[in-house]
């Protein structure tokens, strides 16, 4: 298998102009490092939503993302949610933010809609379930996790090592399963990848 930076693969874990990239997954399975690992290389000022509390920025200055040219927005309302994202789409060079529970699909879709206008690279990672199609250019979705390095509740995690399905325009509408390893530094490494199904018809 070969084993490159995540940030040598393109256009798939490349944030685009415009574009929005849909990470799905429960906690734990390594999209928030992935999500901040996406960033590193956006010009300008970058701005993180966190919903859940949870956003440590120490985490981004580990994956390499400039912080003195980071903003950090708490918003856990859903209903206040939608015009915070926008007005950091329409000002910033980039947007991760996490989604709350409870935001309307059409909210989501006029939010696609302007970072295409603005051409803003945006990341958006729901707290829980999924994306409304024609949100995405390109949705990951965490299958499969594994642990490196503890056996039978003992030892010290050295390595997580999970798997991507990519689905949307973003991969020609082909779905790939992309193998991601992530040993804790700052870079993420693709190990492999493999496309899974015939071109059709690309969804976000």
């Amino acid at each position: 298998m070969t084993v490159t930076a995540l940030s040598s693969i393109s256009p798939q874990l490349e944030l685009e102009a415009g574009k929005v990239v849909g990470l799905v997954g429960a906690p734990g399975s390594g999209l928030t490092r992935l999500g901040f690992g996406l960033l590193r290389d956006q010009p300008g000022w970058v701005a993180c939503i966190d919903v859940r509390g949870w956003l440590n920025p120490t985490v981004l200055w580990d994956m390499g993302v400039p912080t003195e040219r980071v903003v950090v927005v708490r918003c856990p309302d859903s209903r206040s949610w939608p015009q915070v994202t926008a007005t950091l789409v329409e000002g910033m060079g980039a947007v991760y933010a996490e989604v709350p529970s409870g935001v309307a699909v059409p909210m989501l879709r006029r939010l696609s809609a302007l970072a295409r206008a603005r051409g803003t690279p945006v990341v958006l990672r729901p707290v829980d379930g999924d994306l409304p199609a024609g949100v995405t250019h390109l949705r990951l979705e965490a299958q499969e996790v594994e642990w490196e390095g503890a056996g039978e509740g003992r030892g010290r995690l050295r390595d997580r090592r999970f798997t991507l399905a990519a689905t949307g325009k973003g991969v020609g509408g082909v779905r790939q399963l992309i193998e991601v390893e992530d040993d804790g530094s700052d870079t993420m490494r693709v190990v492999s990848r493999l496309a899974v199904a015939m071109p059709g018809r690309a969804v976000g």
